[in-house]
Order: structure tokens, then C-alpha cells, then sequence
């Protein structure tokens, strides 16, 4: 495109993404045009921006840069709405599809540098979602059917080469996880913990809870000792579990049905969790660990206290890793 040209889309778009919150909802999530070919512009102008930097053609990659940051907030506030006024279907189904579709795209810098479409696109995606989802009315809905279970986290997941979404979601929560628990207070953090327990399917909320405070919190001298002593803000909450038995069953049966059933789902649980815990593998090994659990033992808090209630649980979780 001329510069001219360029200008003249960057307007356009401006006058568009300025005036986004009067345009019908149902038209920016439910027409079959809109939102993919958002999604197609955002993708060309992602390569060619970065096509032109590359090639250090600046006053043409420039016009392209503000273009694309146009094209990103158009589809961030389409994502807000749709979040806040029950219109999200149709949102995820067209992100879906797109997301597959270039999930291998790629261009690679000078340096040999590889850099993939997902990345930037979920970048985008991620830092309205992070902070809207526990809100929307539509939560349960969007985590349960309209949220593509390829998009969520499991240790298989991020070991099959084919799934790069899951591994862009781990990155993008990471990225978004760590200041919260860095910066936590008392106040119990409803957004993370909501994004934690849904993000994360296989995992136990709680346990998965106390790991990711213990692998991102900060710390000094004494690791255990530094996040012993800090808030621990979300986590409290474990996952509801139903149980349908035989009609026929005798009331007794049905009841060891389920509490053997409630057992093989929380030792499944515990076992994932452990397992994505080593993901941090500069926090995490058989030795670190080993270390931990040394330091546990030499901390002394009152009986009672809250403090002892944390290092009796990390002590747990600890001894758990390395057990055989």
C-alpha cells in the first residue's frame, strides 16, 4: 500500500474503533464478515509491519505499526463487550478457527530470531480476558463449552509439539500471574484464582494455588521463609465434584461409589499438579526440593499460628515431590 493509502486506512479505522461502543453488538460478534476479517487484517499487517522493519524501511513499517495498534484495540473492545454483554459464542468460535488456522505462521528476524502469529495475537487476546472473565456473565458457559479445551493447560498439552496454543497461554498467564502474586495483599484475588482453577483443568485449585505462590512469589535469603511469611491470596477453594450412580445401587454401595471415585479424582489431580509444579524447573528439582523441606524444618513459628499452617503445608507439598 502507498503512504497515502495507509493514512487514509489508519483514519478510517481511527474514526471506527473511537465510536466501537455505539455499533450493534451483534454485528461485531455474529456477522460472518466482521470479525474474521479483523482477524485477517490484524494477521497481514502483523507480517508485513514486521517485513518492513526487517528491512528497515521505517517510514512505511511506522504507518503499518499505527495501524495495527488500531487493529489491536478494535479487537480488544470487541472482546469487552462481548465478555460483558452475552454475546461471546461466536466471538470464540471466529478466534477459534483463525487461531488454527495460523497457529504455525512465523517470520524470522536477522538475528534467526523465530517469531510466531499466536504469540501477538493471544498477547492481545490474554490481557482483556485475564481481567475480565470472573466478571462476565456468561463465565461458566465460556470456561465449559465456548473456551476451546485445546486453549486450556495439562502437562500433555504442553509436550505435544502440534498444541503451540497451550504453550502461549502458559506463557501469557505466567506473564500476567506473577505481578498479582508478587504484589499480593489479604484481599483474596477473585480473578486469579478464577483464571487458575479453569486454566488449569487437571490441576487441584488448591495445591496448584500454593505452588504457583511458592514458584512466583518473591524472595530473599531463605526462600520458604520469605513466602511463609507473606499473603497467599487465592487458592481457598477446591473443585465441585457430582456423582450419578445406578438406580439399582443400595444406598451403601452408592456411597463407597462415590467416595472411591471422590479418591481416584484426587489422587489424579494431585499427581498433574505435582507434575506441572517441575515446569519451573529453576525453582523446582529433586535437590531444591530436598533443600525446601531442610529449611522447613528449621523454622519455628507459635502453634497455631498461620505462619505454622503455611510451613506445614509447604512442608507437605514438598515431601510430596520427592516421594517415589
Amino acid at each position: 500500500m502507498k503512504i497515502d493509502d495507509l493514512k487514509t486506512t489508519f483514519k478510517l479505522l481511527s474514526h471506527f474503533n473511537n465510536f466501537i461502543n455505539n455499533r450493534s453488538i451483534s454485528f461485531l460478534s455474529y456477522s460472518r464478515v466482521f470479525l474474521p476479517k479483523l482477524l485477517e487484517w490484524h494477521f497481514k499487517f502483523w507480517r508485513t509491519e514486521f517485513e518492513l522493519r526487517k528491512n528497515e524501511q521505517i517510514d512505511k513499517w511506522s504507518q503499518y505499526r499505527e495501524i495495527s495498534f488500531q487493529l489491536d484495540s478494535i479487537f480488544q473492545k470487541v472482546e469487552e463487550r462481548v465478555l460483558r454483554e452475552r454475546q461471546s459464542y461466536s466471538f470464540f468460535r471466529n478466534l477459534e478457527i483463525h487461531a488454527e488456522n495460523k497457529k504455525m505462521e512465523s517470520v524470522t528476524a536477522e538475528t534467526g530470531s523465530r517469531y510466531f502469529y499466536v504469540d501477538t495475537l493471544f498477547g492481545n487476546f490474554y490481557r482483556v480476558f485475564f481481567d475480565s472473565i470472573e466478571q462476565s456473565p456468561e463465565r461458566h458457559e465460556i470456561w465449559n463449552t465456548y473456551f476451546p479445551s485445546n486453549w486450556k493447560i495439562t502437562g500433555a498439552k504442553l509436550t505435544d509439539t502440534n498444541n503451540i496454543i497451550a504453550r502461549v497461554s502458559w506463557n501469557n498467564f505466567i506473564q500476567w500471574a506473577q505481578p498479582k502474586i508478587w504484589n499480593a495483599t489479604q484481599i483474596f484475588d477473585k480473578d486469579l484464582d478464577d483464571v487458575s482453577r479453569n486454566l488449569f483443568p487437571e490441576a487441584d485449585p488448591i495445591l496448584w494455588a500454593r505452588i504457583l505462590t511458592f514458584a512466583l512469589s518473591p524472595y530473599e535469603d531463605n526462600r520458604v521463609k520469605s513466602v511463609i511469611e507473606r499473603p497467599w491470596n487465592f487458592g481457598a477453594f477446591g473443585r465441585i465434584r457430582s456423582f450419578s450412580g445406578h438406580p439399582a445401587e443400595s444406598e451403601d454401595q452408592s456411597g463407597r461409589d462415590i467416595s472411591h471415585m471422590f479418591r481416584t479424582e484426587e489422587a489424579r489431580e494431585k499427581s498433574n499438579t505435582l507434575e506441572l509444579a517441575f515446569l519451573f524447573g529453576d525453582v523446582f528439582d529433586k535437590v531444591k526440593v530436598q533443600q525446601y523441606i531442610e529449611e522447613a524444618g528449621k523454622l519455628h513459628y507459635p502453634e497455631g499460628s498461620e505462619e505454622e499452617r503455611k510451613r506445614l503445608i509447604l512442608l507437605s507439598i514438598f515431601q510430596d515431590m520427592i516421594s517415589p
